[in-house]
């Protein structure tokens, strides 16, 4: 099996599970990595046998590439796709695809423009629980759907890692949106309220939660809620879930319950059973799923389950929940 030469740029939470799963890949090969810390880029290089670029831009066009994952953060995620995309390599650029929602259509249109495939990496559509709901609602099992529900509640704590440096909306509130728009179609409008203090008083000038009505075209509706300011001690990553109901049954995923209780002296301790578990030293789980896929798309073989086109969506129905939420009025998307 020939296997593809990728890059990843930006090497941080994600990115360096993204590098892994990867170089794990029986059809695919690391070659190349960038990132602005250089101490940390050249460690990852070695480990995995690839070459160190420090920019991100030379890196995402080098010509012994095949395909490129942006994994950078949120707001640096247009210049490297634009680079991959122009210089014709499959993409895929973590969520949310940019930071505003004219950067998210230009990569939706460059790509089009160029012909390239860009899997926007929306990755509970690679999660099993979240893609057997698609499949169940694809296959008629509960009829049109009537109306979903989501919530997406993360910790106080996720700030340690995040440092107030983007929103709900982009970092939460586009997987629910994302979902709903799978599930139950196209946003017709949509309504929020919000509330502050919780993080402030931690120091970090970020809102906590919000509460989100959905309109859909196909006449269904639907409710939200997202944020992050649960106490840190909150079991099981927090409160996450989402409800489809339909003509005649409903589908309902649980995810904080993940099935595996671990206590040691401390308390309770949490273990990644679902996104990207760890056996026999090689990454599996969604994230595995998900990179999998990427490597299909990469050679040909499939076409993005996530495109750009999806993941500007999800951006402009997170930014209009923002604005929704400080108008007071109902918002279109």
């Amino acid at each position: 099996m020939n296997q593809v030469r990728l890059g990843v740029i930006g090497l941080g939470f994600m990115g360096s599970r993204w590098t892994r799963a990867l170089a794990e890949h029986p059809a695919a090969r690391v070659t190349v990595v960038s990132d602005l810390r250089e101490d940390l880029g050249r460690d990852l290089a070695a480990r995995h046998g690839a070459v160190f670029i420090a920019d991100p831009l030379e890196a995402a066009a080098h010509a012994d590439l095949d395909g490129v994952a942006v994994c950078t953060p949120e707001h640096l995620h247009v210049d490297p796709a634009m680079a991959a995309i122009k210089s014709g390599k499959p993409v895929m650029v973590e969520k949310p695809l940019a930071h505003t929602t004219e950067a998210a259509e230009s990569i939706r249109e460059q790509a089009l423009s160029e012909g390239v495939p860009v899997l926007a990496g929306h990755i509970l559509r690679f999660e099993p629980r979240y893609y057997a709901v698609k499949r169940a609602i694809e296959a008629g099992d509960v009829g049109a759907v009537q109306a979903v529900r989501s919530e997406r509640i993360g910790l106080v704590s996720d700030q340690q890692v995040l440092g107030g440096r983007t929103s709900i909306a982009l970092y939460y509130g586009v997987h629910e949106f994302d979902l709903c728009r799978w599930y139950a179609g196209e946003v017709k409008s949509i309504w929020a309220a919000r509330s502050s203090g919780v993080l402030e008083s931690h120091g970090y000038s970020v809102e906590d939660l919000y509460s989100v009505g959905l309109a859909f075209e196909s006449g269904a509706h639907g409710t939200s809620m997202v944020g992050w300011s649960l106490p840190t001690a909150t079991p099981g990553y927090g409160m996450a879930g989402f409800t489809v109901i339909g003509e005649h049954g409903v589908l309902r995923v649980s995810q904080g319950e993940v099935g595996l209780t671990k206590v040691g002296k401390g308390g309770m301790l949490d273990e990644d059973v679902y996104y990207s578990p760890e056996i026999d030293g090689r990454l599996f789980g969604a994230i595995g799923i998900e990179a999998d896929h990427f490597v299909r798309v990469v050679r040909g073989e499939a076409e993005p389950r996530c495109t750009a086109a999806d993941g500007a969506a999800a951006v402009r129905i997170a930014l209009a929940m923002e604005r929704a939420a400080i108008t007071g009025e109902v918002s279109r998307p």
